[in-house]
């Protein structure tokens, strides 16, 4: 993130784009004892980003890492790494999934002024369709 703000100051980045988020956190602080200051530097991480994005007036696109949640016998056992702390921090939460063939679902989790909704889309070398 310094670097980040550093590179800024030279020339105007408009979009970030960060590639599964809890990963390195996971890595770094292995088991349920390192779980506290694992959730506290992801907190400090998420609000840098969030900083960045308003002075700089930035999109800010996070990637995460889902797990299975065994103990779920209805809907979809999987449940996004980070807790409440990615959860409440992200202005709005869409979560992918594949669908048949090359379709995948994109449903609109959470958003400050928009319902919950899906759209299928493919990702193809000339972009996003429809």
């Amino acid at each position: 993130m310094d670097k980040l703000f550093e590179i800024a100051k030279e020339r105007p980045i408009k979009l970030v784009i960060v590639d599964s988020l809890t990963a390195h956190f996971r890595a770094e602080y292995v088991g349920r004892g390192a779980l506290a200051e694992r959730q506290q530097l992801l907190n400090q991480h998420m609000h840098k980003l969030l900083k960045f994005a308003t002075l700089n007036n930035a999109a800010i696109c996070v990637t995460n890492q889902v797990a299975a949640k065994p103990d779920a016998f209805f809907g979809d056992p999987t449940r996004p790494i980070g807790g409440h702390i990615v959860g409440h921090t992200a202005t709005f939460r869409v979560y992918l999934r594949k669908s048949k063939g090359d379709k995948r679902i994109a449903r609109l989790i959470d958003s400050p002024n928009l319902p919950e909704g899906e759209a299928v889309l493919r990702i193809m070398e000339e972009g996003i369709t429809d």
